[in-house]
């Protein structure tokens, strides 16, 4: 233990006497550690929100789709009834564009609005509150990632949308709804708006079918614009195909941003150690055992990147509002945890590698000045 203290301390001290090449050397290390962090982050959205993308008891469970929208909601109980299904519960999701105010920030985007039923058919992880949207007037739901975008909103915080005040009720995490604010449909109040499309309309029937060609042709024989039509089963294996591919091709830039980090990583520690190999002679001449001189060495480059590590978690928070649009990103434990580790193995293997070769080396050679 006492061999041990002193080894801390003497790493603290070399760490403090090559304050300036540590402090280089922590910077190149968070400069190249940014890029891994952000794709970490981004396959993050689909990891976290995996347990959302499939809907509850799909079995006979279907959604329709329609041909460029819909505005017709008020129509469609009295349609649905026109046909030969035979159906048990459903439900409408809709979108309308327009503004959204959140704590003096204005936004505009795609406003999600559901019926009552749609928590039947829709997983949705609770964050907060109740996801019940039919109890009072003018509240609505949140989904968990523009929470954050806004710096978290709370339980009973107010929203506009529309320019009309809404208290947040429910803060959810959802795929099929990833950043948006749901408003409830009040089919038979809001039929005079027009402009709001429905999206998606979801059936439970209570006979097991083989496809959907049956519903779809049966909602178009009386009037619905239907443009195909798809199990929940089917539905969930689409979305996992097309999140998985995306997921792969972000996995591809973040293996190529792996590997420019650990490149980073590795020729600025090389060259760091190579500029105190004078000093590791020294050490190594006099006696000092490998296993002292590496885990010196070793201690003095993690403190180096837990620096590096600090600031790479501080710019990706100050750099969040400077992101596209489309860059959606989860930055959670998960994520900070990968980086870390990664990071830190790198500082182990390299710091080895390059002392166990420093080891090798004649002590004449130690000695020899790096120019």
């Amino acid at each position: 233990m006492q061999k041990l203290k002193y080894t801390i301390f003497d790493a603290l001290i070399n760490f403090y006497r090559r304050r300036i090449v540590n402090f280089i050397v922590s910077l190149s290390f968070s400069l190249g550690l940014l890029l891994p962090m952000l794709c970490l982050g981004n396959i993050n959205v689909f990891v976290e929100n995996l347990s959302t993308m499939r809907l509850k008891n799909d079995a006979n469970i279907w959604i329709a789709h329609f041909e460029g929208g819909y505005t017709a909601a008020e129509e469609m109980f009295s349609l649905l009834e026109e046909s030969s299904l035979q159906i048990s519960d459903y439900a409408i999701t809709a979108y309308k564009n327009g503004t959204i105010e959140i704590n003096g920030t204005k936004n505009n985007g795609f406003i999600s609005y559901v019926t009552k039923d749609w928590v039947k058919f829709e997983n949705c992880k609770i964050i907060g509150g109740s996801l019940e949207l039919f109890t009072e007037t003018n509240i609505c739901l949140v989904e968990q990632s523009l929470s954050e975008e806004h710096g978290g909103l709370h339980i009973g915080d107010q929203i506009s949308v529309f320019g009309v005040t809404y208290t947040v009720s429910g803060i959810f995490s959802s795929f099929h709804h990833y950043g948006r604010v749901l408003l409830p449909l009040h089919i038979d109040e809001q039929a005079a708006e027009s402009d709001i499309m429905i999206s998606a309309l979801f059936l439970r029937t209570e006979e097991i079918l083989p496809d959907g060609k049956h519903i779809a042709d049966t909602l178009k024989s009386v009037g619905l614009p239907i443009s195909d039509v798809r199990s929940g089963d089917e539905l969930y294996q689409a979305i996992l195909t097309q999140g998985l591919y995306q997921s792969m091709g972000i996995l591809g830039v973040g293996f190529v941003a792996f590997a420019f980090a650990a490149i980073n990583i590795c020729l600025v520690l090389v060259g760091k150690l190579n500029l105190d190999k004078r000093t590791y002679g020294i050490r190594m001449a006099l006696g000092a055992p490998h296993s002292f001189v590496f885990l010196s060495a070793l201690i003095e480059n993690m403190l180096c990147f837990c620096i590096a590590y600090l600031l790479d978690v501080l710019m990706v928070h100050m750099l969040k509002p400077t992101y596209p649009k489309d860059l959606d990103i989860i930055l959670n434990d998960r994520v900070y945890v990968a980086a870390y580790i990664f990071g830190a193995f790198m500082t182990l293997v390299v710091t080895w590698i390059a002392l166990y070769k420093l080891k090798k080396q004649k002590l004449v050679e130690l000695f020899e000045r790096v120019s």
